[in-house]
């Protein structure tokens, strides 16, 4: 595995997002100051691969999250045998405070290969042939891990190697060979019980089968003369049961033929209903003429509404008379006469009583004037001077003359009342007389067309009308009877056909035997004929009947012969006769056939089964042999071995150069490591007895040798491996020598980085990340 690229937002320091490219790099370092987040750029490595982080324990997820953030994105780009990776991780915090892997995804050239943390993990593991825990054993030395290959326990160091060396293929070797033993085994005890459960037959058992097959094949062979014969004489006895069923058959039908009731009965019938259709017809016809005669009479006459109408108009009119008789508009002009008079006189008495009045006014201004003149002065009417006054008398004309005045006029206003009044009357008499008369005058417009006598011609017109309807109910009577004598004739007429098709179907019936042609047009004439030649057939089918029951009689003894001969050849060879003798003889035939094909099956089949056998324990036997041979305390202990100590010789020849000889590494034959202290006699001390700088020196040449070991023997392809801290327990020239053998391991095309403290080792990688911090988070920055 090479990185190529990590990208990260959100994750531990790096808040903000940040992308650090590996491409065209062969040895780099990580350098910063303590906290600012150098190794969490390892520890996105491995959390975009396997969704966890070695520093945190378990499967933590929380803590890689920026705090303040929700959510932490990784993108890893790297590259596999030259082939390009996408490990794609997003951790995202819950409402209970903690965090899971919402998003996890990984692609190969652009393809999305799997999707879903548990799926992705377990193709990183595939193509990587590396689990978390291997993987933080050889290519990313985690902080504070660089021991974890050197102090792991027998089993985890054999676990790691044979995933490195990919010796799990022996493994499923192994597997592979033990099911093979076992599906052979199985093989063989199936092979063994399908041999036991086979028919084989012994020689007397084949002989006697295929001696009855043929047998069976010479019966086949004269079945069908055998049968030819059965069929001959069951053809004639069918031919005679024929002619018996035929025969029967008629006779049947001549006894099923018998004479309609009342035949002869039936023309006089028919007879008798026709003429009274006509008589009812005639009748009928009589009642339509009558009525026709009443209807035109009523025809001539004005209609019933017309007559009416003058009938009314006639009595208006004279009631329209006696209102004018009755009026005496003569009286009215009398009195209006009257009134006129004495309204003249009552106005000429009037006046003249207003004529005295005046008189009587003058007589009294005189009197009045009179009494005002004074002797000796001028009169005011004539200017002349009064000598002597004049005698003055009294008074009472003039009152007179007022009174009779008044009273004239009285006379006079009822004179006048009186004489209007008349005239109301009268003219009222008169608009009156004239509304009768323009009444009588439409009358007789009206009854101008009307016939003279009008109640002579309605009194007609009514007779008339209650002939009619009387006619009208006769003829109905009439009508209801023409029904019933019509019903009765075709009652009558349908009883005729129906004897006559009764005729047909007998006819009909015995059409095949010969019937006698019609001569009569009479259906009971037809109806004798054909009752006379009954009886004679009848007579002729029963002899006939006779002499067809002797011949079924010898018919069935024939079949009986050929049927009993049959048999007999049948039972020859174990056959019994159920109706299909050709049946019978084929199917035990077939029985027979297949029980030899399956007799030389089983013998073919038992001496296949035995070689089967032999040939499945055989391969039991070898599968077996070998994967006892690829027992894992076998060849891959063996193979193990061999690279562990490949592994601890390469780590010896890094120890000696970085100790100066001072002490190596030894592998015992268990698998456990302990160091041979040069510097002290070669003493043998446990591992955990080194100090913390020897433990990084000999743990830094273990990884170092486990890359080149995979290297050269094509193993999981170890192509990077990062450093990260451990330098700072180096003296100078340990790091000196540290740094040279990381260079030399650059050069030969393994991909180195480190991360460190130490500046001086920094500054020998060509290529440096400088990582800092500030409140935005962390940032890195490339020094070339």
């Amino acid at each position: 595995m090479r990185p190529l690229q990590i990208t990260l937002e959100g994750f531990s320091a790096y808040r903000e997002k940040v992308e650090v490219d590996f491409r065209d790099v062969e040895f780099f370092s990580i350098a910063g100051s303590t906290g600012s987040g150098k190794s969490s750029l390892v520890d996105a490595m491995i959390f975009a691969l396997y969704g966890r982080v070695p520093r945190l324990g378990g499967n933590a997820v929380a803590p890689v999250i920026t705090a303040g953030a929700d959510v932490a994105r990784v993108r890893f780009h790297f590259e596999v045998d030259g082939v390009e990776y996408d490990a794609t991780r997003m951790a995202q915090r819950t409402s209970s405070g903690g965090a899971s892997v919402k998003e996890a995804r990984l692609q190969r050239d652009g393809s999305v290969i799997a999707d879903g943390p548990g799926e992705v993990t377990s193709q990183v593991e595939q193509v990587l042939r590396l689990g978390f825990e291997d993987f933080t054993r050889t290519v990313v030395l985690p902080q504070g891990d660089f021991a974890r290959f050197l102090e792991a326990t027998k089993s985890e160091r054999q676990g790691l190697l044979r995933n490195l060396l990919g010796l799990d293929v022996y493994t499923r070797v192994r597997e592979l060979a033990r099911t093979r033993a076992v599906v052979a085994q199985e093989q063989v005890a199936s092979a063994e019980r399908t041999l036991q459960a086979l028919d084989v037959p012994d020689e007397h058992a084949m002989a006697e089968t295929v001696k009855r097959l043929e047998a069976l094949e010479k019966v086949a062979m004269e079945l069908p003369q055998l049968e030819k014969k059965l069929v001959l004489a069951q053809q004639s006895h069918d031919e005679v049961g024929r002619q018996l069923s035929e025969l029967s058959d008629a006779q049947s039908r001549l006894e099923a033929i018998s004479a309609p009731v009342r035949l002869e009965e039936m023309e006089e019938a028919l007879s008798g209903a026709r003429s009274d259709v006509v008589d009812s017809e005639e009748l009928l016809a009589n009642a339509d003429a009558a009525i026709s005669g009443i209807e035109a009479a009523l025809g001539e006459m004005p209609g019933a509404a017309e007559l009416k109408t003058w009938s009314t108009a006639e009595l208006r009119r004279d009631q329209v008379q006696r209102e004018l008789d009755e009026l005496g508009i003569e009286q009215f002009e009398k009195s209006v006469s009257e009134a006129e008079h004495s309204l003249a006189s009552a106005t000429t008495n009037h006046a003249q009583a207003r004529s005295d009045l005046n008189d009587a006014r003058s007589v009294h201004s005189a009197h009045v004037l009179a009494g005002t003149l004074t002797t000796g002065e001028q009169c005011p009417v004539c200017r002349q001077t009064v000598s002597d006054l004049p005698e003055l008398g009294g008074n009472d004309e003039l009152e007179k003359a007022r009174e009779t005045e008044e009273r004239q006029a009285s006379a006079l206003d009822e004179a006048r009342t009186a004489a209007e009044s008349a005239k109301t009357a009268f003219a009222a008499v008169e608009a009156k007389r004239d509304q009768l008369l323009e009444q009588k005058a439409s009358l007789d417009t009206d009854l101008a067309n009307a016939p003279g006598g009008l109640e002579e011609v309605i009194a007609r017109q009514s007779e008339l009308s209650d002939e009619l309807r009387r006619s009208k109910e006769e003829r109905a009577k009439l009508d209801e009877q023409k029904r019933r004598v019509q019903r009765a004739l075709e009652d009558l007429v349908e009883a005729s056909r129906k004897v006559g098709r009764s005729l047909t179907e007998a006819q009909l019936s015995v059409a095949g035997l010969g019937p006698p042609v019609p001569e009569a047009d009479d259906v009971a004439v037809q109806w004798k004929e054909l009752l006379t030649w009954r009886d004679t057939r009848l007579e002729e089918v029963n002899e006939q009947r006779k002499s067809v029951e002797g011949a079924r009689d010898s018919a069935a003894r024939d079949v009986a012969k050929a049927q009993k001969a049959l048999i007999d050849r049948l039972e020859t060879v174990g056959v019994a006769y159920e109706g299909s003798a050709a049946g019978a003889v084929a199917t035990a035939l077939e029985r027979t056939r297949t029980l030899v094909e399956r007799y030389e099956n089983a013998l073919e089949q038992s001496k296949e089964l035995s070689t089967a056998i032999e040939g499945s324990k055989l391969t039991a036997a070898t599968a077996s042999a070998l994967a006892a041979h690829l027992k894992a305390n076998g060849f891959e202990q063996w193979l193990m071995s061999g690279a562990l100590s490949d592994l601890v010789t390469g780590a010896n020849a890094l120890i000696g150069q970085l100790s100066e000889g001072g002490y190596s590494l030894h592998s015992d034959d268990s698998g456990s490591f302990s160091i041979i202290d040069h510097r002290n006699a070669d003493e043998m001390r446990r591992v955990e007895t080194l100090s913390g700088g020897e433990t990084f020196l000999v743990s830094l040449a273990l990884a170092l040798s486990l890359a080149e070991t995979l290297s050269a023997k094509g193993g999981a392809g170890l192509e990077a491996i990062v450093l990260d801290e451990g330098f700072g327990t180096l003296d100078d020239e340990s790091l000196d020598t540290v740094a040279s053998v990381l260079e030399e391991l650059a050069g030969e095309g393994l991909m180195v980085g480190v991360i460190t403290h130490v500046k001086e080792l920094a500054a020998r990688a060509p290529t440096r990340f400088e990582v800092s911090r500030d409140p935005r988070g962390a940032r890195v920055r490339v020094l070339q």
